[in-house]
């Protein structure tokens, strides 16, 4: 690595950092990123912590790295902060040290996922980009950093369901590398054989199999959850279909430029391309296969991952773009290892002739879609962000922010429906609001099967009566819909204030205050 590509890593980082801090300044946080913040401000110890996020559906990994940050300050803008640091360095460590061409990266570093969804919207899904981007980094010399290797996987497992499918599917590439490679691949072969200590090795795939365990048990739900329970094992040819449908969601991201862009596609809008768009996500996987075909490693990381990760969002949670987008880096990452990987040899020279110009055919064939790809990617990120600037992505802040002006935020309060009212009790200095979904106190949302899935105002505006007649205090109650005039009257309520025409719809919200007895 020459001064100048350091300097490119190091420009492409400030700028990526100097655009995302503006735009994340203007990005008002939802529930999914503040229940993280919940989870750990408000669980009392690392022990309270695990308890809670029981029913979360995730590792706990971001959970524990956001628990120190909650300690410094009540304001879920830390975490802002420490999310988007965590994508900036990412885009370094690719920039400096991926294989990919000047321009490719500049994609990638403006690219949807990457500038928007893994740095704007604060989630666990950076920390997997990130633990993925080292091990790239680490693949090179692998064998003579296991223990790292096996560290960095064990990490990654923990950082979401979808990178713990990539997980397995990268140790399985690498146990077979390590056990089978020496017969097919002789250059990994004479490798391994001048390694006189092997124990590293095994402590890394120790490592790998320990992350992956603990990662599993934290993923088994307890008996009485109460979110995503179903599974799905029956053949449906539309929903393999739509499964398959995501492939392109992924690889093609061109944001739409409206008020809901958030997950839209543009290209699904054209009737050509909902005709074509089936078989095209089974060719972008035949070429890809075609690809790494003569890269054992890589062609098994591909497969296991991308196959595993479609097989769970068919039979469990077909999720959104977020968790869609780990099919395209499974893409990204196995092109960077693809040069690192041993190939298989074969023993006729005409044949290795024959192989060689297909392969370099597949190789220009295959840079130019990846850049294709990456511009779309750089459309969607660029829309993203214009939209983010354009409009409030939810009012929960900006609800937060009123209570306060009206001094508001130390009354009792009771909010409907819990998951969009919890947004708003993330930017407060408040621990407890009473959610009738449950039937009680609380901050983060607990999806457990105690929590109903519908409450009727009426029942909304008598838990609200009770709290005020039982303290004869006054209640605030936060309601992401109106409620109508007769209860309104009824129960002499007065109706403070509304926000609503979010980018997340169901994240505008009503303030009614209900007087003390």
């Amino acid at each position: 690595m020459d001064e100048k590509d350091k300097h490119y890593a190091l420009g492409l980082t400030f700028l990526f950092l100097a655009v995302g801090a503006f735009t994340a300044s203007h990005h008002e946080m939802w529930r999914d990123e503040i229940q993280a913040w919940l989870l750990a401000r408000d669980s009392t110890s690392v022990f309270n912590l695990f308890a809670n996020l029981k029913y979360e559906g995730h590792p706990g990994l971001w959970h524990l790295c956001l628990m120190p940050l909650s300690r410094i300050t009540d304001s879920p803008v830390i975490m802002q902060m420490f999310h988007l640091l965590i994508t900036g360095v990412t885009v370094y460590l690719f920039v400096r040290y991926s294989p990919f061409n000047w321009f490719q990266k500049l994609l990638f570093c403006f690219g949807y996922l990457v500038l928007y969804e893994y740095a704007i919207v604060a989630r666990n899904y950076a920390l997997g980009l990130l633990l993925i981007t080292v091990f790239c980094v680490l693949f090179r010399e692998r064998y003579k950093r296991f223990i790292w290797v096996g560290c960095v996987l064990f990490l990654l497992a923990h950082t979401s369901v979808h990178a713990l499918i990539v997980t397995i599917a990268i140790g399985i590439a690498l146990c077979c590398e390590y056990v089978f490679g020496g017969r097919f691949l002789q250059p990994l072969s004479q490798e391994i054989e001048t390694i006189e200590n092997k124990r590293p090795i095994w402590i890394g795939f120790a490592l790998i199999s320990i992350g992956i365990i603990t990662a599993v048990l934290q993923l088994n739900p307890p008996p009485d959850t109460g979110f995503a329970v179903a599974w799905n094992f029956n053949y449906e040819a539309k929903r393999v279909n739509d499964i398959v449908k995501l492939i392109s969601r992924a690889y093609l991201p061109v944001t739409r430029p409206v008020l809901g862009f958030w997950g839209s596609n543009a290209l699904t809008t054209y009737p050509f391309f909902q005709t074509i768009q089936v078989p095209l996500c089974y060719f972008l996987m035949l070429f890809s296969v075609l690809l790494f075909l003569k890269r054992p490693t890589a062609l098994l990381t591909y497969l296991i991952s991308t196959f595993g990760l479609l097989a769970f969002f068919y039979v469990k949670y077909q999720g959104s773009i977020r968790h869609h987008g780990f099919l395209f880096l499974t893409l990204l990452m196995c092109c960077w290892i693809y040069r690192d990987c041993s190939a298989v040899s074969l023993g006729k020279v005409e044949q290795q002739d024959t192989d060689s110009i297909v392969s370099s055919v597949l190789n220009v064939v295959g840079t130019v879609v990846l850049t294709l790809l990456l511009i779309c990617h750089a459309i969607g990120g660029i829309t993203a962000i214009r939209m983010e600037h354009r409009h409030i992505f939810s009012y929960g802040k900006l609800t937060a922010e009123y209570i306060k002006s009206q001094e508001m935020q130390n009354l009792l309060m009771i909010g409907d429906v819990d998951f969009a009212v919890s947004t708003v009790v993330g930017y407060l200095p408040k621990r407890q609001v009473y959610y009738p979904r449950g039937s009680r106190l609380g901050s983060f949302v607990r999806w457990d099967n105690a929590r109903t899935h519908d409450v009727p105002d009426v029942l909304v505006i008598e838990a609200a009566k009770t709290l005020s007649v039982q303290t004869a205090q006054e209640v605030l109650i936060i309601l992401n819909r109106a409620l109508s005039v007769e209860l309104h009257e009824q129960h002499n309520l007065t109706f403070l204030v509304k926000f609503t025409g979010s980018t997340v719809g169901d994240e505008g919200f009503y303030l009614y205050l209900m007087p003390a007895p």
